[in-house]
């Protein structure tokens, strides 16, 4: 699949009545798994970039890092790739190079924030760590006009709830809108503030999940959201499998019996070895 019909494809998705998991992976062999365990989507997150690196999520990875990792996983996938773009990097021209760089990269969207980050790169607080309406508004109008391919999916979330009534962020939602932004995530104290906004967004809401009192995907979905971004638990699955094998073989000096207990270890291990040599299939049992 071309990265234009990616594109296509992610468009498809969050226009589709029913909703989409997009779960995340920091490299191409779990963004594989992800693929051939069915999801439509996927999601290059930066706090799973920074983990994978060892760094704190303070904004320490570049937007060069960040595109140079996500095309990485786009080449090694038929399924569309969402890519975080932090913050932007900086002001209007910094977010025009992320987007240049990204679309090269072959994702289908990139996702932005309003946040600001102050100069040791850990998030403010209050209505210093929220962008501007009017500085927002010119990054996106930025960002849409950097595309080459009008179908890459501009993603931003709104984080001001913190620091402005539900109204004006709901006006803040509309102005990020009619700038460019084909798609929305939000962040909000309570079930019933996601109910509202999620009864008439509008554009698509991307939102990561869990989120307060929401306690299933489907019970996002329910709420009006397209796709539910996985941020963090594909990671922490892995490390904790790789914790039990290697706490066994250090214990007992082997581990046939730990691969013995696991679920469908026949089947992994030859999606495992088909990686590099032939194209791996979906599972069946999935």
């Amino acid at each position: 699949m071309s990265d234009h019909d990616k594109r296509l494809r992610f468009r498809e998705i969050l226009a589709s009545p029913n909703g989409s998991i997009a779960p995340s992976a920091p490299d191409p062999m779990f963004a594989r798994l992800i693929q051939d365990c069915g999801y439509p989507l996927m999601h290059l997150a930066g706090n799973g970039m920074h983990r994978s690196l060892l760094l704190a999520d303070r904004s320490l990875v570049a937007m060069t890092e960040m595109a140079e990792r996500a095309a990485t996983i786009a080449r090694a996938l038929d399924i569309p790739l969402m890519a975080d773009g932090e913050t932007g990097y900086g002001g209007p021209e910094q977010t025009a190079r992320s987007v240049r760089l990204f679309e090269r990269a072959g994702v289908a969207g990139i996702r932005f924030e309003d946040s600001l980050f102050g100069d040791n790169g850990i998030g403010r607080m209050g209505a210093a760590g929220v962008t501007s309406v009017d500085a927002m508004v010119d990054k996106i109008k930025a960002a849409a006009d950097a595309r080459t391919d009008e179908s890459l999916v501009i993603v931003i979330r709104c984080d001001s709830r913190t620091v402005e009534p539900l109204p004006q962020f709901k006006e803040r939602l509309a102005a990020y809108v009619d700038a460019g932004a084909d798609a929305l995530g939000v962040g909000l104290p309570n079930v019933d503030e996601y109910r509202d906004v999620g009864a008439h967004p509008p554009a698509p809401l991307v939102n990561p999940w869990p989120r307060a009192g929401i306690n299933s995907t489907d019970g996002l979905f329910s709420l009006g959201f397209k796709v539910a971004l996985m941020t963090s638990f594909v990671s922490l699955a892995g490390l904790s499998a790789a914790r039990s094998m290697l706490m066994e073989l250090r214990k007992t000096g082997r581990v046939d019996r730990y691969f013995e207990s696991v679920d469908g270890y026949p089947d992994v291990r030859h999606w495992y070895e088909d990686l590099g040599f032939r194209p791996t299939q979906p599972f069946a049992s999935q």
